[in-house]
């Protein structure tokens, strides 16, 4: 687990650094890279966190219930972070409300400790109940992959934000900081601190079907805003395509 940690903590810190010491890519090239990881995402969640949700004792429409809780509270937070997580770094020519950093900071951090908590999940073994890492036929290696490569261009569109909005190249290193523990710190909450948390396993099926409806809500966004008045994209099409079948691959492989 240490290890899984140390690199959610290096994909978001230098993925956001990077924007410190190398020119800012083109909007065409961050694009394409945020609908790969959006084809990912997508894919992922379909192959792999819903059926280990609905592989689990809880009811099935509760577990519903929790998905949608997840998805509208993602949509909360894209409220205070002005849709950071799905890759917006411009203000739109000025047209968008001004981005408050502790506010950004505050909703990308709760979006990074659920990515980090859906990286275990409730497993129902016997008569007892209780968090462990994945127990997927393949594990949890396509999982991670599609985290990590989620998490590298929301930090650099983070820190992008953060570099026009904070006077101080510290200030803004120190957010960054703040925003990379989260996914590592929820790692550590759902496996050592879930019994802390409740001693039913249904309150920590709710918050891994929660993670799960935020992960479906910007994989979804990031496809609807890839084609803007719906109009059909080869190039997008066949990038997000891309995206969902490397995650086929290392969803059976790894």
């Amino acid at each position: 687990m240490l290890f899984q940690s140390s690199l959610l903590f290096l994909a978001a810190f230098l993925g956001g650094a990077a924007v410190l010491i190398m020119p800012r890519p083109s909007q065409v090239s961050f694009q394409r890279i945020n609908v790969l990881s959006g084809g990912y995402l997508f894919a992922i969640t379909v192959l792999h966190l819903l059926p280990e949700l609905f592989a689990m004792p809880t009811p099935s429409q509760r577990i519903g219930l929790y998905l949608l809780a997840g998805f509208f509270l993602q949509l909360f937070l894209e409220l205070m972070s002005k849709g950071v997580e799905h890759g917006h770094i411009d203000n739109h020519a000025g047209h968008a409300p001004k981005v408050v950093p502790l506010s950004l900071l505050l909703a990308l951090f709760i979006h990074a400790f659920l990515d980090g908590f859906v990286l275990s999940t409730p497993h129902a073994t016997h008569a007892h109940s209780h968090m462990c890492t994945h127990t997927h036929s393949h594990g949890p290696g396509g999982l991670l992959i599609g985290i990590l490569l989620h998490k590298v261009p929301v930090a650099f569109a983070f820190t992008s934000i953060l570099n026009k909005e904070l006077r101080s190249q510290r200030t803004v290193l120190l957010y960054l900081f703040l925003f990379a523990i989260g996914s590592p710190l929820g790692l550590w909450v759902s496996q050592y601190g879930s019994q802390y948390i409740s001693n039913s396993a249904d309150s920590l099926v709710a918050l891994f079907a929660i993670a799960t409806g935020s992960f479906f809500h910007i994989a979804t966004t990031i496809f609807f805003e890839a084609s803007p008045g719906h109009h059909f994209n080869v190039q997008k099409f066949l990038v997000s395509l891309l995206g969902a079948g490397l995650a086929v691959v290392f969803e059976f492989l790894l």
